[in-house]
């Protein structure tokens, strides 16, 4: 049995959001675990969710796997360590991360891993326009779900095959209102749901009572794309437009909400075409509005938005947050390619 972590057993992170979060797999074991724990810096130890299911080769697009952690783990095996940026045994600079587990037939395995953190907030701007100065996509943000690389030759940020459902990379800290601007390739739409491209994060709700993961997403702002699709399994369809606005999605709790464009608008994307992204939030008088229009690159920039919307109808009981961080997003299919990343703040 062997504990793999996704980025190695040195890693680096920065504060971009509220929880850190480290992803592995377990190879080797025997199911069910009898125990899966971490701890920090020698601190107590603290339960870890580890997929216990297998991936029956799910369709993502048309369905879910029924697993308790919903969209966080893809295969057996899979976990994320995650705790928060305020956790008592977190300091800067170097921290060390041990991974335990114990399997059905009682097989143990244990691993270390090296982390930096700098607990410093990223300022706006944030320019992320030439990606040739970094070496390592953990210099440029932080990944919650799935996996990216960095390709500084191309200066490009990429999706890992196979992408996971709900891959998520956050580059920016929380913020307010805010804007961002990118160029995004869609590079094949086989077994791709959402495109993404992008959203203003701001991090995972537990369920109740808590089961080691976190899976109810939160944002104040989120842009989505349905590519061109047809068959028995889905409507047919030439493609779709939506944007989001959450509270808890997928968390199971009472105060989930979500907001999104219905109907969507439509937009039709193309493969290997480059687009430009104009994905703006604003956050006024405890609402949220999300905004965002893209185009053909080389082409002049419309002038109406393509989607917008507001959280302003929730009812005002219900939990909502008035920052978030960039974020690059998808769900599952083949890789895509963001470059020329800018995010500034908006008055």
């Amino acid at each position: 049995m062997r504990i793999v972590f996704n980025y190695g057993t040195t890693q680096q992170l920065r504060y971009r959001c509220r929880d850190l979060t480290f992803q592995g797999r377990i190879e080797d074991a025997s199911y069910p675990l009898v125990r899966a724990q971490w701890r920090l810096n020698g601190g107590a130890f603290e339960d870890c969710y580890v997929e216990a299911l297998v991936d029956p080769d799910t369709d993502w697009v048309n369905a879910y796997k029924p697993s308790p952690a919903e969209l966080r783990c893809k295969d057996q095996g899979d976990f994320t360590v995650e705790f928060a940026a305020q956790h008592a045994a977190l300091h800067g600079g170097a921290n060390q991360l041990e991974f335990e587990v114990t399997d059905a037939a009682g097989k143990q395995a244990r691993a270390h891993m090296q982390f930096s953190w700098n607990p410093q907030p990223l300022p706006l701007p944030l320019d992320l326009r030439d990606l040739t100065r970094f070496t390592h996509v953990q210099e440029i943000g932080q990944t919650v779900i799935g996996a990216f690389d960095l390709d500084a030759a191309q200066n490009v940020v990429r999706s890992r095959a196979p992408v996971y459902p709900d891959s998520l990379l956050v580059l920016g800290s929380p913020h307010g209102s805010q804007e961002a601007t990118y160029a995004v390739r869609f590079l094949d739409f086989r077994g791709v749901k959402w495109l993404g491209p992008s959203d203003y994060y701001v991090g995972f709700e537990a369920k109740e009572p808590h089961i080691g993961i976190k899976t109810g997403w939160s944002c104040i702002g989120m842009m989505a794309l349905n590519p061109p699709r047809g068959g028995k399994a889905a409507p047919a369809s030439s493609g779709e437009a939506r944007a989001f606005i959450a509270w808890g999605d997928h968390s199971l709790r009472k105060e989930e909400w979500v907001v999104v464009t219905n109907p969507p608008k439509p937009f039709e994307v193309e493969p290997r075409v480059w687009y430009r992204v104009r994905h703006q939030v604003i956050c006024t008088s405890g609402n949220n509005r999300v905004r965002f229009r893209l185009w053909r690159a080389g082409e002049p920039e419309p002038g109406d938005w393509l989607c917008d919307e507001t959280n302003a109808h929730i009812a005002a009981s219900l939990p909502r947050y008035q920052q978030g961080s960039f974020a690059l997003f998808q769900h599952s299919g083949m890789p895509i390619e963001w470059s020329d990343i800018l995010v500034t703040a908006l008055q």
